[in-house]
């Protein structure tokens, strides 16, 4: 499957190329409380139909992502 042109996978690859996968882990824990946050908010407009799926799909991946490098909060 194809990542979608937004995809965070990328973003993740970037930031573990540049600051090692220790940084990269700690944005993506940060990043995923974000946007959970936000879509747990019930006036952001994450929670919008046109952006409500692609902040789902990036929790997802940072979550996968996570998963797979074995980041702990």
């Amino acid at each position: 499957m194809t990542p979608p042109p937004w995809s965070e996978r990328d973003r993740l690859a970037f930031l573990e190329r540049r600051d090692g996968a220790e940084a990269a882990a700690k944005w993506a824990w940060r990043t995923l409380r974000i946007y959970r946050r936000a879509l747990l908010t019930p006036r952001h407009f994450a929670r919008a139909p046109e952006y409500r799926r692609r902040f789902v799909q990036a929790y997802c991946e940072f979550k996968r992502w996570l998963a797979r490098a074995g980041g702990q909060p």
